[in-house]
């Protein structure tokens, strides 16, 4: 099993993983020249912190963010983590568990903070949590995923 890389460490891989995915034709959201942004954030080691906007293409029928938005915002703020842990080699995701607790509102600021709960040779797994910017202590969805690591 590897060990959990220090936030330091993973924040600077991330960043070189993020500016080589802008650099991409792939224009899959979110995209990381405007949807989201890895700031800077504490947590423990293996822990990364993003930020998005959220606005009104990203609406339900009820007002609020898609539940499916929210999951790929996760499931990409994940898999940059697991990416960024594992050295740069692909990590696609194996499975993935979403909780919504509270609605996502649109026209707001929120944050995904991630964090590696475990990384081996083959594959690693990592949760995740939505809050508002404003009020950080309150989590709006929470997830958890396992990704592959492709060496």
């Amino acid at each position: 099993m590897a060990e959990i890389m220090p936030n330091e460490e993973l924040r600077r891989r991330a960043a070189q993983f993020i500016a080589r995915r802008i650099q991409s034709p792939a224009r899959a959201w979110p995209r990381f020249d405007g949807d989201v942004a890895l700031v800077d954030g504490d947590g423990p080691d293996g822990s990364l912190l993003f930020a998005c906007r959220t606005d009104p293409s990203m609406s339900n029928p009820l007002g609020i963010v898609h539940g499916g938005v929210t999951a790929s915002l996760v499931d990409t703020c994940m898999g940059v983590t697991c990416t960024a842990q594992a050295g740069g080699f692909p990590t696609p995701t194996v499975t993935m568990t979403v909780n919504y607790a509270r609605p996502v509102p649109l026209d707001a600021d929120v944050l995904v903070r991630t964090r590696t709960v475990r990384v081996g040779y083959t594959s690693a797994q990592l949760s995740a949590e939505v809050v508002l910017a404003e009020n950080p202590e309150e989590v709006l969805v929470t997830a958890t995923g396992v990704y592959a690591i492709k060496r």
